[in-house]
């Protein structure tokens, strides 16, 4: 989770510009925006879903809830890039949610270690 979320983190800090163009081609495919939005759809749902199996059996353990809280971060960035695919707005994007990969990749390490 740790590796995971932080090159996610990285490669959208460190290459915003680069990687909203990336979305963008991407983007230009036919009917690339609405199977994105079902892709969202998905991503959040099965996160949820095993989220929700897992924490019932094993209780609050940190792990789950950084897995569910990961499923939901990459819905909704497949969600809002379909729905403001401007290169401006992916830029935008791409920054933020650098951060916020970045900052789920430091409480993954923080709560992983005390384990």
């Amino acid at each position: 989770m740790v590796i995971v979320a932080g090159l996610a983190g990285i490669i959208r800090v460190l290459l915003p510009q680069r990687f909203a163009e990336l979305q963008m081609e991407r983007f230009r495919a036919a009917n690339a925006i609405p199977k994105a939005r079902r892709r969202s759809v998905l991503f959040l749902g099965v996160g949820i879903l095993f989220g929700s199996l897992y924490f019932f059996p094993w209780g609050h353990q940190s792990w789950i809830i950084l897995g569910t809280i990961f499923s939901v971060l990459s819905a909704a960035e497949i969600y809002f890039q379909a729905k403001y695919p401007t290169l401006e707005a992916l830029v935008f994007q791409s920054r933020l949610l650098g951060i916020l990969y970045l900052g789920l990749a430091a409480a993954s390490y923080v709560l992983l270690a005390r384990v």
